[in-house]
């Protein structure tokens, strides 16, 4: 949806982000409120699909790829560290970062599909006339509906970036995972700086 216009939404998005807890909720443009459900036409569904196509979070089908791998990153630790630990250590060292980087994933695509059905849900109790515009001429939608539809964009954005970020269970989950590790193989012996040490005073 809009798409011609979605880099500035999103860089402004940022800036909102960026300034948002100086302003007070008050200041914020209020959007319309959308009405009932609309029963779903053939030509609806249509143009709803339409939209849906032009969604980046809706047609992305993979994360990118880290500029590291996880064997990567265990081996540069392993070189950089230089202790006397067996190969099982460092395997399992990678099994937890494998471990992490599933749990991450599986939130942010939790967070992708809630933004997903929120678009349409929104989409689904516009009219046609809107939905048309929206999937042919988005230009054409008069100067308020195009205001609105553009800060929706921006609320579902802006939500998806807040909730995608990492949750402390999931963190908690990993450290754990890495202080049992340490604890194993009794790395805390070996290196002060290990994942099992006592949290400082």
């Amino acid at each position: 949806m809009l798409r011609r216009t979605l880099p500035a939404i999103l860089t402004l998005l940022l800036a909102l982000l960026a300034v948002g807890c100086s302003n007070s909720p008050q200041n914020a443009e209020a959007i319309p409120q959308l009405g009932p459900r609309l029963p779903l036409s053939e030509a609806r569904q249509a143009w709803i699909a339409r939209i849906l196509a032009q969604d980046p979070l809706y047609t992305q089908t993979s994360q990118p790829a880290p500029r590291q791998s996880n064997a990567q990153i265990v081996a540069k630790h392993r070189a950089e560290r230089s202790l006397d630990l067996p190969d099982a250590y460092w395997a399992t060292w990678k099994d937890n970062l494998d471990a992490f980087n599933a749990d991450a994933a599986q939130h942010k695509e939790a967070q992708r599909q809630r933004y997903i059905s929120t678009f349409i849900d929104q989409l689904n109790r516009a009219d046609d006339l809107t939905l048309e515009r929206l999937a042919e001429a988005p230009g054409d939608l008069d100067p308020a509906s195009s205001r609105a539809w553009k800060n929706r964009l921006i609320e579902r954005y802006s939500r998806y970036i807040i909730d995608s970020e990492l949750d402390r269970p999931i963190i908690d989950a990993h450290l754990q995972r890495m202080a049992l590790m340490d604890r194993h193989y009794g790395v805390c012996a070996k290196d002060p700086d290990c994942w099992d040490r006592a949290p400082q005073p």
